[in-house]
């Protein structure tokens, strides 16, 4: 019997990861054994195993993308615009950087079009846009981290093929990043936002933060539009490119400051001109509307399916003892649809409890009229009615009820008979409700609770 030879045991590796990159590929029977054994690899795969190989190296480092939605090491995308599928492979160099190859099929065999080095140690996201109108997709590298307060460590660089070849142009540094299209036509724009950098020195200029725009023009992606961005925030946590209205597009971008609070800042392209809103942003004037406390760690999202971005806006519930640690339960959050002049309408109410990705809408007649205590251990909450006191202040009543969540196994041996009903069920996961009050308004109010109840995917 022949020896196993190590090249081609990283190889037949390299089939199974390459699989699970790609849709429509399946695995049965993945039990322990199965997954110690050698995969079977076709020669297709071996083929990009080999040409992501440097030299006579015997093993591969893969390097995969810390966040977004393409996190593998080799990312399967048509990238030349042919209809068929192409590979993007990231892998080690000897000197510590990163090697990006760009892989295309070549009469049935695949071939180098070219690759580039990145003195960065890691890839911070991957992501694909028409970028210069060709109707190929272009891919877009975030290069470095983002993360932290750290500044400018992080940078996009563009590439895009054209007549067999690839070009890298790097774009410019960012700490959050998005692909846009503010007018519609399908060509791609990149938006960055970086954060403020205080002067290094006596005597040296501050970096303020700003927002840019790259757009192709006169045959090369430049920057076209910047828009000042707030100076307060240390961190971004989410950004989003959708619409805030049907016939206004927009970037909108959740960040956090130095003491943990967040806010939210909104960019569109108007009239030849990228616009922050609301305006005024780092001016002693300055007053955002969507600023939150620390505990209040919402996102900004389509958070009722209706096509349309909707931004946060939280306010504690009453009659919280003060010695309460607060949480996201809370908070009534209104879920608001803005405008450019900082205008806002409610899209919906809501409570929610991000530690157990679930949420509910609030009837209006509990609004400003109900309570929160969460028992993280029994992973429970309890909603408690807020009454008016006799001097006007605001008191607990009665409680209303509870919604815990259970395991299945624990929902099937004690969840019905302790007095709770299924709300929803995911994974292993059970949640239930139990109604605390036998009062007729509060029980038509807890029924619509039921009906508006949503388990958040993780």
């Amino acid at each position: 019997m022949k020896p196993f030879d190590g090249k081609r045991l990283a190889a037949l590796a390299l089939g199974a990861l390459l699989c699970l990159c790609q849709a429509g590929c399946s695995f049965t029977g993945l039990d322990a054994q199965n997954l110690m054994s050698p995969p079977r690899a076709n020669l297709e795969q071996q083929g990009i195993y080999e040409l992501l190989q440097e030299g006579d190296s015997q093993e591969l480092t893969f390097v995969y993308p810390k966040r977004g939605e393409n996190r593998s090491a080799i990312i399967m995308k048509d990238w030349t615009g042919d209809g068929v599928s192409d590979a993007v492979g990231f892998v080690s160099t000897e000197g510590g950087g990163v090697r990006v190859s760009f892989l295309e099929k070549y009469q049935e065999r695949w071939r180098t079009a070219a690759s580039f080095v990145n003195a960065a140690t890691q890839v911070d996201l991957v992501t694909f846009g028409d970028v210069n109108g060709d109707g190929a997709q272009d891919v877009l590298i975030g290069w470095g981290s983002a993360a932290g307060t750290t500044g400018r460590t992080a940078a996009v660089s563009a590439y895009l093929y054209r007549d067999g070849d690839v070009t890298e142009t790097l774009l410019g540094t960012y700490g959050e990043m998005a692909v846009t299209d503010f007018d519609g036509d399908g060509v791609s724009e990149v938006f960055t936002v970086d954060k403020y950098v205080a002067a290094e020195e006596e005597g040296a200029e501050a970096l303020p933060a700003q927002a840019h725009i790259y757009a192709w023009q006169d045959g090369a992606l430049q920057e076209l539009h910047t828009a000042g961005a707030d100076n307060s925030i240390t961190s971004y946590t989410a950004i989003h490119f959708g619409k805030l209205g049907r016939n206004l597009s927009a970037v909108v971008v959740d960040g956090a400051k130095a003491d943990g609070s967040m806010t939210t800042q909104v960019f569109t392209l108007e009239d030849g001109l990228l616009l922050n809103s609301p305006a005024g942003v780092n001016s002693e004037s300055y007053q955002n509307p969507f600023s939150r406390p620390s505990a209040a760690v919402f996102t900004s999202q389509d958070v009722n399916g209706d096509g349309l971005l909707e931004i946060p806006v939280a306010s504690q519930l009453p009659a919280i003892p003060e010695d309460v640690s607060l949480d996201s339960t809370g908070f009534l959050v209104e879920w608001v649809n803005a405008d450019t002049s900082g205008n806002y309408e409610t899209a919906l109410t809501a409570l929610m409890n991000l530690g157990e990705n679930y949420w509910f809408r609030l009837p209006a007649s509990l609004v400003g009229k109900i309570s929160a205590s969460n028992n993280t251990a029994a992973r429970s909450v309890t909603y408690t009615e807020v009454v008016t006191g006799e001097d006007g202040s605001q008191l607990l009543g009665s409680p209303l009820f509870t919604i815990r969540v259970f395991t299945r196994s624990a929902w099937d041996s004690r969840g019905e008979t302790s007095g709770y009903e299924q709300l929803a069920a995911q994974g292993d996961l059970v949640f239930g409700i139990q109604t605390l009050t036998q009062d007729a308004e509060h029980l038509r109010a807890i029924a619509q609770i039921r009906s508006q109840f949503h388990v958040t995917l993780e």
